[in-house]
């Protein structure tokens, strides 16, 4: 179980582009709270965090601007 939620978290950290290890770190529980059910899907976790937006922290809401 713990591999598979270091899995998870990998492709979470990989999955945001662009300032990866910043949003990785701002949206990792965002992610796993919203979007649990697209992992790893890269793609499907980035619309799923942006169709998600207003319930996001603050910290990973900055990077969907």
């Amino acid at each position: 179980m713990q591999n598979l939620k270091l899995a998870c978290a990998t492709v979470v950290l990989l999955t945001l582009g662009s300032g990866a290890a910043l949003a990785s770190h701002a949206c990792h529980d965002d992610a796993f709270k919203f979007c649990h059910t697209v992992i790893p899907d890269h793609k499907l976790i980035q619309h799923c965090l942006a169709r998600n937006k207003p319930h996001l922290t603050p910290a990973c809401r900055a990077h969907f601007r």
